[in-house]
C-alpha cells in the first residue's frame, strides 16, 4: 500500500560518477598542462641563448704555410731537420745560420742544386721553399711544400729544387726511383755487403737496368723527376733524403734508376763523358753506352785505375769488353778542377759514340748509385763528335751537360767538372719506351 512518503519522494535515482582511468587518477589533465607550459619555456630559452651566444667559428687548421716546406720551427722534428732543401733558379747561397754540421756544401746549382743536408739548428732552414719562415731562404714561394715545421721540404713550382729532381714533371723529364738494397721489398734488413752489392749491380746491369731486376729490395715510395744529371760532392744521405726515406734508409748501398725517353734534338754522332762516385751507367736506345766510375757496374768491380792503367792483352781488358760499352784504353778527361777524381780514377771518361735521327724517339735509363757510403757525386755531360769546344786551363773541352730542358746550370766553381751552359737540349717524350730505330 502506498504511503504518503512514497507518494512525495518516489524512488530516488542516484547516477554512479563516470569511471576514471589511471592517468586520469594520477593527475594527467594538470601533469599535461604543466609538461606543455614547461616545455614551452625551455624551448623560448634555447631559442634566446642561441640567438644571444652565436657558436663559436672553426678555426682552420694550417698543415702547410703558404710557400710550402717552411713553418713553424718548434714544430719540427729532429728527423726533418735532415730533408732536403732544394734552390731555386739564380739563387745566392742559403746559409744555414747555426747549423751544427762538419760539412761544407757547395755553391747552389740553379735548377738541380741541393743546399743543405745535415743535422740544422732551429730556424735555420724555415724558410725552405722561397716561403715565409724565418729562415734565410729566397723565392716567392709558389712552390708544392711537403713537410711541416722547420722542414724545407720539396717543390714543384717556383720554390726549390735538388739534385736528385723535382716531385712534378710540368715539362717532363725522366722519372727517377730509388731502392736500398740493405733492405728486401717488404722493408725487413738483410744480410747486404759492399761485395755483394757490386755483385747485384753487375746483374742488374745485364739484366738493362729492368725495374723487375730490383723487385726483391726496399722501394721508395716518392719518385722525383729529372731534368739535368750533376751531382757536386755532398754526403751520401742526400739521396735518401731527397726520396723521403732518410728514417727508413742508412746512406750507402742504394741505388737510383731514372727512365724515359727523348727526341733527339739533331741528326749527328754523340758520346756521353762523365764519372760516377760511385757508379753511372747510362743505356741510350736499348744499348748500353756507359759505365764508369769509382765501381765499374758491368764487371762488378773496383778498379777504374787498374782499368786505365791496364793493357789490351790483360784479363781486366777481355771483361771490360764483354760486359761493358767501355774501349780501352779509355779516353779521360783530366780537368783542373777535378783533382780527387784525376787522383783515384783518372778523371772523367768518354763513352762510346752512338748516332741518332733528329726527331726520333730513343728509350734513356740512367743508373746512379752509392755503395760504401760517405759522399757521392755524379756527372753526365754528352759530346757532339765532330764539333769544337771551349777548353779549361788543362786543354779539355768544356761540354754542355745531357738535359731535357732549356735552363742553363749554374757555375758550380770548382765543385764538378766545367760545364758549358750552351748545348743541345733533348726532348722528353712521354709514354715511348721502345726502341725506334
Amino acid at each position: 500500500m502506498e504511503t504518503q512518503n512514497d507518494i512525495e519522494f518516489g524512488t530516488l535515482e542516484i547516477t554512479p560518477p563516470p569511471k576514471r582511468s589511471i592517468w586520469q587518477r594520477l593527475g594527467a589533465g594538470s601533469l599535461s598542462i604543466s609538461i606543455i607550459f614547461h616545455g614551452i619555456l625551455v624551448l623560448i630559452g634555447l631559442i634566446f641563448v642561441v640567438k644571444i651566444i652565436p657558436p663559436e667559428e672553426e678555426k682552420p687548421v694550417d698543415f702547410l704555410p703558404k710557400s710550402g716546406g717552411g713553418g713553424s720551427p718548434a714544430a719540427q722534428s729532429q728527423a726533418q731537420k735532415h730533408r732536403v732543401q732544394m734552390t731555386q733558379p739564380n739563387l745566392a747561397r742559403v746559409a744555414a745560420a747555426g747549423a751544427v754540421s762538419n760539412i761544407t756544401l757547395p755553391e747552389p746549382e740553379e735548377v738541380t742544386q741541393m743546399t743543405s743536408l745535415g743535422a740544422l739548428s732551429s730556424g735555420s732552414m724555415s724558410k725552405g721553399l722561397g716561403g715565409n719562415g724565418s729562415g734565410g731562404g729566397k723565392g716567392d714561394g709558389n712552390g708544392l711544400g711537403i713537410g711541416s715545421g722547420m722542414a724545407p721540404g720539396l717543390s714543384n713550382g717556383t720554390g726549390n729544387k735538388n739534385p736528385f729532381g723535382m716531385i712534378t714533371a710540368e715539362r717532363g723529364a725522366l722519372v727517377g726511383t730509388f731502392y736500398d738494397f740493405k733492405q728486401t721489398k717488404s722493408g725487413k734488413p738483410n744480410e747486404m755487403t759492399v761485395d755483394k752489392v757490386r755483385e747485384i749491380l753487375q746483374e742488374i746491369t745485364r739484366r738493362g737496368l729492368k725495374e723487375s731486376a730490383f723487385n726483391d729490395y726496399f722501394r721508395a715510395p716518392r719518385q722525383l723527376y729529372q731534368t739535368k744529371f750533376l751531382v757536386p760532392t755532398m754526403p751520401a744521405e742526400g739521396a735518401p733524403a731527397a726520396f723521403e726515406v732518410e728514417k727508413e734508409v742508412q746512406p750507402k748501398m742504394w741505388a737510383v734508376v731514372y727512365r724515359g725517353a727523348v727526341q733527339a734534338p739533331k741528326t749527328g754522332k754523340f758520346r756521353f763523358v762523365g764519372a760516377g762516385d760511385d757508379v753511372l751507367v747510362v743505356r741510350f736506345n736499348s744499348r748500353p753506352v756507359f759505365d764508369f766510375g769509382y765501381t765499374i757496374a758491368g764487371i762488378g768491380r773496383n778498379l777504374p785505375k787498374e782499368i786505365a792503367e791496364t793493357s789490351e792483352s790483360s784479363e781486366i781488358e777481355k771483361n771490360l769488353k764483354k760486359e761493358t760499352p767501355m774501349k780501352l784504353p779509355l779516353t779521360l778527361y783530366k780537368y783542373e778542377n777535378t783533382p780527387t777524381l784525376n787522383r783515384d780514377i783518372g778523371g772523367v771518361a768518354v763513352g762510346p759514340e752512338f748516332s741518332v735521327e733528329e726527331g726520333k724517339t730513343y728509350p734513356v735509363e740512367i743508373l746512379i748509385s752509392e755503395i760504401p757510403g760517405g759522399l757521392f757525386s755524379m756527372a753526365l755531360m754528352i759530346e757532339e763528335v765532330g764539333v769544337t769546344y771551349e777548353k779549361d786551363p788543362a786543354g779539355f773541352p768544356i761540354l754542355p751537360l745531357f738535359r731535357i730542358d732549356g735552363t742553363p746550370p749554374a757555375d758550380l766553381k770548382g765543385q764538378a767538372p766545367p760545364i758549358s751552359k750552351d748545348g743541345p737540349i733533348w726532348k722528353f717524350v712521354t709514354g715511348a719506351t721502345k726502341r725506334e730505330i
